[in-house]
């Protein structure tokens, strides 16, 4: 196949032979008039022919430029119909996605509309059932997974690592210092059946060994911890990605700007059983990180 001059020169040559101007075809694709000169000149030196010549009043298509605007105004008029089409097309595609359940509310839910603006014609369906295995996972075509490392024979990819913040209400402290912890309700976090050794771990981390990690309250979802810790029930040590909104509007404090990576994280699984899913759940999977990337490097995304 013969290679085609560059789609951007063609463009700029189709609008300046309609508008019979550089200066107004710039405007209508909203360059500047230098812009559109230079790009027809490279359709010029590509097909080594003049397709334009100036007159008093501006600009006058060659009898090869007359040939190629034709050329063109059937393409592009092909292509908008093709693109009209594709726009108007009803049909739909629905992705059954299982999350973790403060992921799904706190973190995916106010993006996902970003989402469902890009691509519109995808439908989901959210679960946050406890699936740990591939095996469990026979319903979706994809999954976020919390937990400490890939898993095994599946297309597997970390999002992010947990990182942990301690925080309260404002309402245990006093005199603007932070409440003293062997005073206080421990809040943990069940990971089914198990209690997440987080305060163990930041006792540790912290070198804290007299405060007594077990006494407390336990709630089953990260989500319910932190609700908890906003109605004032004690101390909660939680991931500071999941809580952005109450640490800007002050109903969470932290205590210091100590923090502690990992070691659970969120990991994206692509399980889909055919192409079609799969297309679409790679784009979700891109769409995914890149929200990651924004809100690591933007605070307030």
């Amino acid at each position: 196949m013969k290679r085609l001059p560059p789609l951007n020169a063609l463009r700029a040559f189709h609008v300046a032979a309609q508008q019979g101007s550089f200066t107004k075809a710039g405007a209508v694709l909203h360059v500047t008039q230098g812009a559109i000169s230079r790009q027809v000149k490279l359709l010029e030196d590509v097909m080594g022919r003049p397709l334009f010549f100036r007159v008093h009043q501006g600009i006058k298509l060659t009898e090869t430029g007359k040939l190629l605007a034709e050329g063109l105004q059937t393409a592009f008029g092909g292509l908008e119909q093709l693109f009209d089409r594709i726009n108007s097309d009803q049909r739909r595609l629905q992705i059954a996605i299982n999350i973790p359940p403060t992921f799904a509310t706190r973190w995916l839910a106010p993006r996902l509309s970003k989402f469902c603006n890009l691509y519109p014609f995808v439908d989901f369906q959210i679960t946050t059932n406890w699936v740990q295995s591939v095996r469990d996972s026979a319903s979706h075509d994809a999954l976020v997974v919390f937990a400490q490392a890939p898993w095994p024979k599946v297309d597997c990819e970390l999002l992010m690592l947990e990182k942990h913040v301690m925080v309260s209400h404002p309402s245990l402290w006093l005199n603007d210092l932070p409440p003293t912890l062997g005073n206080q309700t421990l809040l943990h976090i069940l990971n089914g059946a198990e209690r997440l050794p987080v305060w163990e771990r930041w006792i540790e981390h912290n070198h804290l060994s007299h405060i007594n990690p077990q006494p407390g309250v336990a709630f089953s979802t990260l989500d319910q911890v932190i609700n908890a810790a906003i109605s004032g029930a004690g101390v909660a040590i939680v991931d500071q990605r999941m809580i952005r909104p109450e640490l800007a509007s002050g109903v969470l404090r932290r205590f210091n700007e100590v923090h502690m990576d990992g070691p659970n994280g969120y990991w994206f699984v692509d399980v889909a059983k055919d192409d079609e899913h799969k297309a679409v759940v790679r784009l979700f999977r891109e769409w995914l990180k890149q929200e990651v990337a924004d809100s690591q490097t933007d605070p307030t995304a």
